[in-house]
């Protein structure tokens, strides 16, 4: 390799994920205002977004990437987030009331002090999810997690209207 070479090709091994990186965000930030303008993005790529108490009530956001995006607050009422990838996101006093969350992923969650009531949870994955706090009332298919021994049901209330106190220790 020529002497010449070298730093072009370190600079090109330096500047492609900044490159790479602007481009993510620039897609990211065309798809909120898409879903902003349209209250619809199916199959986006909303991935560490920050929508902390966005009103986003009644938004189609089926099979959209939410992984780790911080949805703190948000409102979403009524949202459709069937199919949607919601691992690692902050949903922490978020109002999810009647939503649709069927098959969706909210591994590693945390849904504390989150409304859920009347929603649909039916082949959501909740595993290690943290549901402390969160109302569950009159929410479809929550038997499974009851008995999942990873999701965090501590102050939760539950489907029936009893409160769960499982997992509290390791939670206050």
């Amino acid at each position: 390799m020529t002497p010449l070479l070298r730093p072009l090709m370190t600079m090109t091994l330096i500047l492609i994920p900044s490159l790479v990186s602007q481009g993510q965000d620039l897609l990211r930030q065309r798809e909120i205002q898409q879903l902003e303008t349209t209250h619809k993005c199916f199959s986006c790529h909303l991935s560490q977004a920050n929508l902390s108490g966005a009103n986003l009530q009644q938004v189609d956001l089926r099979s959209t990437d939410l992984h780790e995006t911080n949805l703190k607050n948000a409102n979403l009422r009524y949202a459709n987030l069937e199919w949607a990838d919601l691992r690692g996101a902050n949903l922490q006093g978020a109002d999810l009331t009647g939503a649709n969350l069927s098959s969706t992923l909210l591994v590693d969650s945390s849904l504390q002090g989150a409304n859920l009531e009347a929603s649909n949870l039916e082949l959501a994955d909740l595993m290690n999810a943290n549901l402390s706090r969160a109302n569950l009332i009159k929410s479809s298919r929550t038997d499974n997690i009851q008995s999942s021994h990873s999701v965090t049901l501590c102050k939760t209330v539950l489907p029936n209207g009893r409160i769960s106190n499982r997992n509290c220790q390791a939670h206050t």
